[in-house]
């Protein structure tokens, strides 16, 4: 009677123990947003940075509706260590994060040329939109202001400046005497900066820090040539 209990003790605790193991993996799954990347001393934060870990020891990352990664991960039980191997990116020489939990949070920390790395995700049920993503469409300049006091009747009295931003990263600014100028328009991926880089010989690149939602722009100048500049457009649905 006693070796019975004894060999259902340790079924019990085999049972239990297998569940736990895969309750940690089965954590592990789903969609997750990166909300923070620390770097010793450093935010290191991306834009819009997501994973989405599946069951099928497959993953794909992104930042916002981009996806740029994708491969295979690995769980290591006994050390609680995430790797991940991307099938077309540089192999990753710094190893993998161990990994902890905290309610709907999860954290990976590892260290990296002597510094630690801590990086806070939070499971997400959609994918979180980056500027880039609300930046695309046509917008119409409402207000312009230099040092503060609007311009915008000496620049476009009759509101016919507007800015196309395409998704392959070109841009169309139509001025208001009908002209078109085109360039490619870069975002930076750790803050909500634009950089617009003409074609057109002569004409300087700016930049631009923004605020855009599904309806408004602003846009803040951040260089040289463009640092006392507001501009303010909303959504339009035509050209």
């Amino acid at each position: 009677m006693m070796k019975k209990r004894l060999n259902y003790f340790l079924v019990l605790i085999l049972i239990q123990s297998s569940f736990y193991t895969y309750a940690q993996k089965e954590s592990l799954i789903g969609l997750w947003e990166i909300q923070k990347v620390e770097v010793g001393e450093d935010n290191m934060t991306p834009v819009a940075k997501w994973t989405k870990i599946n069951t099928d020891g497959t993953y794909q990352s992104g930042n916002g509706w981009l996806q740029n990664s994708q491969g295979q991960w690995n769980y290591d039980h006994k050390n609680k260590m995430y790797s991940a191997t991307d099938s077309l990116d540089i192999f990753d020489e710094f190893g993998g994060f161990i990994v902890s939990f905290d309610q709907n949070k999860m954290f990976w920390e590892r260290e990296e040329e002597g510094m630690q790395v801590t990086v806070t995700l939070e499971a997400i049920q959609e994918l979180p939109m980056a500027p880039a993503d609300y930046l695309e469409g046509m917008w119409k300049l409402i207000d312009i202001t230099d040092k503060g006091e609007s311009v915008l009747n000496a620049f476009d009295k009759d509101h016919k400046h507007k800015l196309f931003v395409r998704w392959d990263r070109i841009y169309i600014n139509f001025s208001p005497e009908g002209n078109k100028l085109t360039g490619y328009w870069h975002i930076n991926g750790h803050k909500p900066n634009i950089t617009l880089l003409p074609h057109q010989e002569g004409e300087k690149a700016e930049s631009w820090t923004i605020e855009v939602n599904k309806k408004d722009l602003i846009m803040r100048g951040i260089s040289d040539t463009n640092r006392t500049i507001e501009r303010k457009y909303v959504r339009s649905n035509t050209f």
